[in-house]
């Protein structure tokens, strides 16, 4: 069945107030979050190991 003319897709139209970021900003945004809270957690005396919940011999446990 063949498309009506003009009824491809096309991009939203941008609000007003609204932030669109492409995926590589998004990813960088999350990552920056994460080492900061990495980093924050560290400063009170918390192991990346305990933050992320797993050790050495979990990773050999795994295979």
């Amino acid at each position: 069945m063949a498309r009506t003319i003009g009824s491809k897709n096309k991009p939203k139209p941008v609000e007003e107030g609204v932030f669109e970021y492409t995926l590589e900003q998004r990813l960088k945004i999350v990552a920056d979050l994460v080492v900061e809270r990495i980093i924050e957690d560290q400063s009170f005396g918390q192991k990346i190991v305990d933050i992320l919940g797993i050790g050495a011999n979990d990773v050999t446990e795994r295979k």
